[in-house]
C-alpha cells in the first residue's frame, strides 16, 4: 500500500509540474506575448511567407498543445476521436493532451484519497476510474448545456433567415446575418458554416458538418428539408417558417411533459441523495460505529453492492422520467 501511495504522489507531482509549465508557456511566456504582438501588428497588411509560416505554426500549436511526445502517442489511439469531438462540441479550447493529463491527475488524487482512508485496493481502483471520468463528464455537461441553448435559439435564427429570403437576399446572406447578430452557440456555429461555404464547400455539405458538430434533432430537420428543397424546388422561406413553428410547438409540448414528470424527477433525487447524506452524517457523528463498514471486508462488499444498486436504480428512474418528444 505504501508503494502505491508513493507512486501516486510521484505521478501527481509530475503532472502538476507539466500543468504549471503549460499554463506559463500559454499565458505568461514573454516569447508567446511577443509573437502575438507581432501578429497583431501585421494583421492590417499582407504577411510575408515567413510570417505566414510562423502564423501557421502558432495555429497548429494551439490545436495540439506543446507536448509533442504526448500528441504523437494520442494520435495513435483512434478511440479518442470521439472524446476530441466532445471537446469541439463543448466549445472547449483545451488541447487533447492537456485534457488527458487533467484526467490522469483527477484519477491520481481520487486513488490517493481512497488510499489515505485505507479503503482497500478495489476502492482505489474505483476512485481512479471515477476520477478519470470527471473531466469528461464536465465536458459532456457543457456539451449538453450548449446543445439546449442552441435548440432554444434556433427558431429565432430560422425566422431571421426566412425574413431575409422574403426580402430578396440569398440564403447564404441570411446565414451570414444570423452568424453576425446571434450570440453563442448559434452565431459562431452558423458563422463557421458560412465561412466553409465561402471557401468553396457546397451549402448541403456545410450544413451536414454543422449538424455533426451540433447534435440537435430540429437542426437535422432543417438540413434535411433544405437538401430536399434544393433537389425538388419549392418556397424555401415557407419551409423554414414551418420548421420554426414546429420547433416552437415541440418546446411547448416539452414544457408540459417536464411539468408532469417533475414529481418523479424530484422523488428520484431525494431517494438517491438520502442514503449518501445518511452515510456522511453518521460517519461524522459516530465514526467508530461506521468503521466496520469501511475497514471490514464484509462491510466494504456491502458498501460496494449498495452503490452498484443505487446506480442501477438511478438509471432505471431516469429512463422512466426521460420522455423523448
Amino acid at each position: 500500500m505504501e508503494i502505491l501511495i508513493s507512486i501516486g504522489v510521484f505521478v501527481s507531482i509530475i503532472l502538476l509540474i507539466e500543468g504549471i509549465f503549460y499554463g506559463y508557456h500559454t499565458y505568461l511566456s514573454p516569447q508567446n506575448k511577443q509573437v502575438k504582438r507581432r501578429l497583431r501588428g501585421q494583421a492590417a497588411g499582407a504577411l510575408t511567407p515567413k510570417a505566414q509560416e510562423q502564423q501557421l505554426n502558432i495555429v497548429r500549436q494551439r490545436a495540439t498543445g506543446d507536448m509533442e511526445w504526448l500528441n504523437v502517442l494520442l494520435s495513435k489511439i483512434t478511440k479518442l476521436s470521439s472524446v476530441e469531438l466532445t471537446l469541439v462540441q463543448a466549445n472547449s479550447q483545451m488541447p487533447m493532451s492537456i485534457f488527458v493529463l487533467i484526467s490522469v491527475v483527477c484519477a491520481s488524487f481520487a486513488a490517493l484519497a481512497a488510499a489515505l482512508y485505507n479503503l482497500g485496493i478495489l476502492a482505489m481502483l474505483g476512485g481512479a476510474v471515477a476520477g478519470s471520468f470527471l473531466p469528461y463528464g464536465y465536458m459532456r455537461w457543457k456539451r449538453k448545456k450548449r446543445f439546449l441553448l442552441f435548440q432554444k435559439q434556433l427558431p429565432d435564427a430560422l425566422d431571421l433567415m426566412a425574413r431575409a429570403l422574403r426580402a430578396g437576399h440569398a440564403f447564404s446572406v441570411g446565414m451570414k446575418m444570423v452568424g453576425d447578430e446571434f450570440p453563442d452557440p448559434v452565431g459562431p456555429e452558423i458563422g463557421r458554416a458560412v465561412e466553409e461555404i465561402s471557401y468553396g464547400i457546397d451549402i448541403p455539405e456545410a450544413l451536414k458538418s454543422l449538424s455533426k458538430r451540433i447534435e440537435c434533432v430540429d437542426l437535422k430537420f432543417f438540413v434535411t428539408a433544405l437538401i430536399v428543397q434544393r433537389e425538388t424546388g419549392g418556397n424555401l422561406a415557407e419551409i423554414i417558417e414551418a420548421i420554426s413553428r414546429l420547433i416552437r410547438l415541440r418546446f411547448e409540448l416539452l414544457g408540459r411533459v417536464q411539468a408532469l414528470s417533475a414529481e418523479g424527477k424530484w422523488s428520484a433525487i431525494v431517494l438517491m441523495a438520502m442514503p449518501i447524506l445518511l452515510l456522511v452524517g453518521l460517519s461524522w457523528i459516530n465514526p467508530e460505529y461506521m468503521d466496520p463498514l469501511y475497514n471490514d471486508p464484509t462491510g466494504q462488499l456491502m458498501l460496494g453492492t449498495a452503490l452498484v444498486w443505487m446506480a442501477i436504480g438511478g438509471v432505471v428512474v431516469k429512463k422512466m422520467i426521460n420522455i423523448k418528444i
